[in-house]
C-alpha cells in the first residue's frame, strides 16, 4: 500500500509547478496558478501538499468560516465551519492511501482548531471520491444543481461533523 516516508506541509509557491501538473492531470477544468496564489495568500485558507522523497504528489486544503457566516444544516447551528476546497493526488499515486492520510490531516487540524463541521462538493460521477469521504463519516446534505455547468453536472454536498 503505501511506499516511502512521506511529509504534509503547508502549500508554498515554490509548490505551485508540481501542483498545476497534478491539477491539470486529475481535473477537466483546472484551477490557474494565479487562482492557487490567491488561495494560498488568504489567511482563511490552509493548503498543504503531501510530498514524498521530496516530490509534491497531491495536495489539498479547507477554507475557514468562522463567525462572519452563520451556518444552518437539518436545524443545528454551526459557529466555525470549513469548506474542503480540494483533495487531489497524482494518479500515479491514487489508491494507495495518499489520499485517506490527507483527509484524515486535514481533518485533524480543522478539529484542533475548535471546527464543529466540515463540507465539500463532488460530483456524482467521482465513484471513488465519494467513497473517501463517505469512509470518513461524510454524508450527502445537498446537491447543487448545475454545479459544473460545462458538463451540466450536479454537485452531491457532503458534510460531517467533527466535534
Amino acid at each position: 500500500m503505501l511506499t516511502g516516508d512521506y511529509t504534509i506541509e503547508p502549500m508554498k509557491i515554490k509548490d505551485l509547478r508540481e501542483v498545476l501538473a497534478i491539477e491539470k492531470a486529475v481535473f477537466p477544468h483546472p484551477w490557474s496558478e494565479n487562482f492557487f496564489r490567491l488561495i494560498i495568500s488568504d489567511k482563511n485558507n490552509y493548503m498543504v501538499t503531501i510530498k514524498l522523497g521530496g516530490r509534491v504528489i497531491g495536495y489539498g486544503g479547507y477554507h475557514l468560516l468562522k463567525n462572519d457566516v452563520e451556518f444552518r444544516l437539518m436545524n443545528k447551528r454551526y459557529d466555525f465551519v470549513v469548506h474542503i476546497i480540494n483533495i487531489s493526488i497524482a494518479p500515479d499515486f491514487q489508491g494507495k492511501g495518499y489520499g485517506t492520510i490527507l483527509m484524515n490531516y486535514l481533518l485533524e487540524d480543522a478539529r484542533s482548531r475548535g471546527v464543529e463541521f466540515a463540507y465539500l462538493e463532488v460530483r456524482p460521477s467521482n465513484e471513488r471520491a465519494i467513497s473517501l469521504y463517505r469512509r470518513f463519516g461524510f454524508m450527502i446534505v445537498g446537491i447543487i444543481e448545475n454545479y459544473y455547468p460545462l458538463e451540466r453536472e450536479n454537485a452531491l454536498v457532503m458534510g460531517l461533523n467533527i466535534v
